[in-house]
């Protein structure tokens, strides 16, 4: 017998063609293919479309047969895949991915923590278009995708300092900014004349801490904090020292006024003796139907300089005593 052999297995790309080279025989007979350029020849040129056995049958010079066979297998071509674009912020990192190869190298290779395989991780400093070119494990073909990821800048913002203001006031707020900031948000709302612009006037009847956070198109983010003190003092408090109870419709009554004030706890008014002649508790401020009118016991007094004494409960629940005297004019 003849020892056919039809050669080593075969690694071809796909749309080529590899020759086959049988020895150890006379003659030769491939088992019939259309992919084959002659099935009785020893060195057929074969242009497969997809992995095959081929098989050959070589005879000696007296016909007896001996059978061999190969393999080959086809390197197909691919289809590479690569994920969409992205954003992050500075300092941020993004995992890229691609698919359908073997072999892959990214470029550039800046801001990657492996450039050759199928997922790095990328930190870019800026905006960067990444490229990959993967190929199959023989290295028949090669394709390529890109991805961009867009870095936005972190921003930064600052509130400003810590304001003290009188209760019943307010004060313009001032951001300052940068990173390209295009929204802010106050929080909590109470007392402000708007939670999303950079500079609310600020109004608040308690000491309030107010947090803005603001973030650029790109959603990096960042915030800062204030304090507004309210505080209630003489300031917030006018009591005239003279009034004037005859009817005429001017200054008739007396009694507190004032701003950023919630009630009166009381009022008591004194002669000079020491004796109460008004006493009045838990009234509405600025209200002059609420004052002295300068009687006492049914009787207008004659003029004459009266002691008050007057507790305040300032919207911002501070307590304010004030004491002074009240001529009372005729």
């Amino acid at each position: 017998l003849p020892v056919t052999n039809a050669g080593a297995d075969l690694l071809v790309c796909a749309e080529s063609s590899a020759q086959l080279n049988a020895t150890g025989a006379s003659t030769y007979q491939w088992d019939a293919s259309t992919e084959l350029s002659c099935t009785n020849c020893a060195s057929p040129v074969a242009t497969p479309s997809n992995n095959t056995l081929y098989a050959v049958t070589g005879f000696n010079q007296y016909g007896c047969p001996d059978r061999d066979s190969l393999f080959v297998r086809v390197q197909q071509r691919f289809n590479l895949l690569v994920s969409p674009g992205d954003t992050i912020c500075a300092g941020e990192s993004v995992q890229l991915a691609a698919a359908g190869a073997h072999l892959y190298t990214w470029s550039p290779a800046t801001g990657l923590n492996n450039p050759g395989i199928a997922s790095p991780r990328a930190t870019p400093q800026a905006s960067t278009m990444y490229y990959v070119t993967g190929s199959d494990s023989a290295r028949c073909f090669t394709d390529t995708g890109a991805v961009f990821i867009q870095v936005y800048p972190v921003p930064t913002v600052e509130a400003g300092p810590d304001i003290t203001i009188t209760v019943g006031s307010g004060t313009q707020l001032n951001t300052t900014t940068t990173g390209n900031v295009t929204s802010w948000n106050w929080m909590p709302a109470t007392g402000l004349s708007c939670t999303t612009c950079p500079d609310p006037v600020a109004s608040p009847k308690q000491t309030t801490r107010y947090r803005v956070d603001v973030r650029n198109e790109g959603d990096c983010r960042a915030n800062d904090y204030l304090i507004i003190n309210v505080v209630c003092g003489s300031g917030n408090i006018f009591i005239p020292n003279t009034f004037s109870p005859n009817g005429d419709g001017m200054n008739d009554r007396f009694y507190p006024r004032g701003r950023g004030l919630y009630t009166i706890r009381v009022l008591r008014i004194f002669n000079r003796w020491g004796e109460i002649v008004f006493e009045k508790f838990n009234f509405i401020p600025n209200d002059a139907s609420m004052g002295w009118d300068g009687r006492y016991k049914g009787q207008v007094l004659s003029p004459d300089v009266f002691v008050y004494a007057c507790d305040i409960l300032c919207e911002n629940n501070q307590v304010l005593t004030v004491k002074g005297d009240v001529t009372l004019l005729q």
